[in-house]
């Protein structure tokens, strides 16, 4: 006879993703903290990493231990992202104090940085192991160094498969960081949807939500407009829609003191 060992209890136990985004929490009622595939994508320098970023800030906050896996950018310059995203400023806008209070914060953090290029998923789960964190940031997937196999396609689902299988083993939440195509530059209406994410089939299917970055002045180069739209175009547990954050010089906000659309 086949067991059936689903536990009520441990099911009602499982802790909730929050991010730090108001509008966004409840689009993640549903999705477990834990196992969860979590993807963002965006056209380049729409602002992917500094919303990566933000949600970061929010989980060291909340002491959760965090590994950021930049592929794009050097430990030194990921790491003046950090301070510049949690002082909301340049750095060479801000003074040494709040720049030296970013500082100490990430120092008594649960922080860890993995700033390589080339990196193999071998490596990735050595750290994994290594570090034990609760959440993991991969800037962005597309660096990620793919294994040999008869075609990219086939390459790129592997390490997709790879990254799934190490979530469930280690009970990681995984922000996959994600470039699209350049579909959107040919519409007329130029929001992402799923089939711009590149490389994105499996990369669709085993993410438990998809998220893309729109701003408007990216195309229309206002600099009056200081809103982005978070599109939630995939949600296996969850409400599909959109909500809009703040942001301005490269930094995202709660819509807290702005109208709301």
């Amino acid at each position: 006879m086949l067991e059936f060992d689903f536990d009520l209890k441990n099911y009602t136990n499982i802790k909730k993703l929050t991010t730090g985004f108001n509008d966004f929490e409840p689009f993640l009622e549903n999705i477990n903290s834990k196992d969860s595939i979590i993807t963002i994508g965006g056209r380049p320098s729409m602002g992917k990493t500094s919303f990566a970023l933000s949600i970061c800030n929010y989980l060291l906050i909340e002491k959760h231990k965090v590994l950021y896996v930049s592929l794009d950018y050097s430990k030194e310059e990921i790491e003046k992202r950090f301070i510049e995203n949690k002082i909301k400023a340049k750095i060479e806008k801000k003074n040494s104090l709040l720049v030296n209070n970013a500082i100490n914060f990430y120092k008594n953090s649960n922080l860890s940085i993995l700033a390589q290029t080339n990196l193999d998923i071998e490596k990735l789960e050595e750290t994994i192991k290594d570090v034990k964190p609760d959440f993991l940031f991969i800037d962005y997937i597309q660096l990620l160094k793919i294994p040999k196999a008869p075609n990219l396609t086939e390459a790129t689902n592997l390490v997709i498969y790879e990254i799934k299988r190490i979530a469930r083993e280690n009970n990681l939440c995984v922000f996959l960081l994600s470039q699209l195509s350049r579909n959107p530059e040919t519409r007329i209406n130029k929001r992402p949807i799923l089939s711009d994410l590149r490389n994105g089939s499996l990369l669709e299917e085993l993410s438990d939500v998809v998220v893309m970055i729109y701003r408007e002045n990216y195309y229309e180069m206002n600099n009056e407009i200081l809103l982005a739209e978070i599109l939630i175009r995939k949600n296996n547990s969850g409400l599909l829609g959109n909500f809009c954050l703040k942001f301005n010089n490269g930094f995202f906000e709660n819509m807290d003191n702005l109208e709301k659309l």
